[in-house]
């Protein structure tokens, strides 16, 4: 009888150390989701700061001038600049249209490339690997439902193509994909490939009008800002497209 009670009171002793445990642990997750929650708001409220204090008044013609100073170092600056503002939601339209003023048409367009290509990896790794929670509830609140949808569900070849298009796409903001991309299955390589294709075409139009903005009489700016047209009425039939094609499958 005795050695079973002791068996009884070493069991109970053995299940009660295993409570204890169990609650350090779940009150060390508690803690650390307080931590990134914590985080997350300080995260926001930074970005949110920086931005209104130092780059909401930034035009194309403040960025041209500042770049300008860097002489031969001009491109190497703008690709700085190109890869670490949109970080902070800067607009890349006037990104774009400082390399156009600067740079011109062909020397514009290569160096918004690899700025926007190194500038697209950063963020899908800060939304991947860094601050996914404070990505995902941004990000929630700025993307339509069905955009939103559209994401989370793509994989694969399917991600390709929703990042190909939405990169297309000049009324979809730049930043707000680069950071929905994190947050999805889509692999790296698929999105940096469709991303260096897709952007090209709005990156040509952007600079291009950045380019003929110094003379707004000329036939070649109202070229350009026909070609600008062209590239709002065709991302528009392809996000229906977009949409229409999730909704079937």
């Amino acid at each position: 009888m005795e050695e079973s009670k002791k068996t009884v009171e070493i069991v109970d002793k053995s299940i009660n150390d295993k409570s204890i445990k169990n609650e350090n642990t779940e009150e060390k997750i508690k803690n650390s989701n307080l931590i990134k929650k914590a985080t997350i708001v300080i995260g926001l409220i930074f970005l949110v700061i920086i931005y209104k204090r130092y780059l909401s008044n930034i035009t194309a013609q403040n960025i041209r001038a500042w770049i300008s100073t860097f002489g031969v170092f001009a491109p190497i600056a703008y690709m700085f600049v190109w890869a670490l503002l949109p970080i902070f939601f800067f607009p890349v339209p006037v990104l774009a249209l400082a390399g156009g003023l600067s740079f011109g048409l062909i020397e514009g367009t290569v160096f918004t490339l690899i700025g926007a290509i190194i500038n697209s990896s950063l963020m899908f790794i800060i939304a991947k690997v860094l601050a996914k929670d404070m990505v995902r509830n941004y990000l929630e609140k700025k993307l339509p439902e069905k955009w939103w949808k559209i994401f989370m569900e793509s994989e694969g070849r399917q991600g390709f193509i929703i990042i190909f298009i939405c990169r297309l796409i000049p009324i979809m903001p730049y930043n707000v994909i680069n950071y929905a991309a994190g947050l999805t299955n889509i692999s790296f390589l698929n999105y940096s490939l469709a991303t260096a294709i897709g952007i090209l075409p709005g990156t040509f139009v952007f600079i291009n009008v950045g380019d003929k903005l110094l003379d707004v009489k000329s036939p070649e700016f109202v070229v350009s800002i026909i070609l600008l047209i062209m590239l709002m009425v065709v991302s528009v039939l392809l996000g229906k497209y977009a949409t229409k094609r999730h909704d079937q499958r």
